[in-house]
């Protein structure tokens, strides 16, 4: 396992007040093999949390993808358009995510009308 494919699990060390490596790590393709989708919205949720990622995170991990294979990368631009239809059908906004659900809303109002095609997977 090369540094991309390896994760290292961290504990946090009361003593020391710091999260430090345990003898333990995983792999990319275990983890994504063993979880439901459950399981990816509460780590993709707790990802967002630890340290607040925006949209500057969301750019690099597109630069990053910009390297797998090409049906994957339509796969990505799917899924996060899928996640954005499913946030957009909550009716229950307050002022920290109010434009951000009309903003997913509009993208997909266009998606179901044809204005923003998703292609054909291959």
């Amino acid at each position: 396992m090369n540094s991309k494919t390896k994760i290292q699990i961290k504990e946090y060390n009361s003593d020391s007040g710091r999260y430090e490596d345990t003898a333990e790590s995983l792999s990319t393709h275990t983890l994504a093999r063993s979880m439901s989708s459950e399981n990816f919205t509460t780590l993709f949720d707790d990802y967002l949390n630890l340290g607040g990622k925006d949209y500057r995170e969301g750019k690099d991990i597109g630069l990053q993808l910009r390297f797998t294979h090409r049906t994957l990368q339509r796969l990505a631009i799917c899924f996060a358009l899928g996640i954005i239809a499913g946030l957009s059908e909550q009716d229950y906004t307050d002022a920290r995510n109010e434009t951000a659900i009309q903003t997913a809303k509009k993208i997909s109002q266009m998606i179901e009308e044809g204005d923003l095609p998703l292609g054909q997977y291959i």
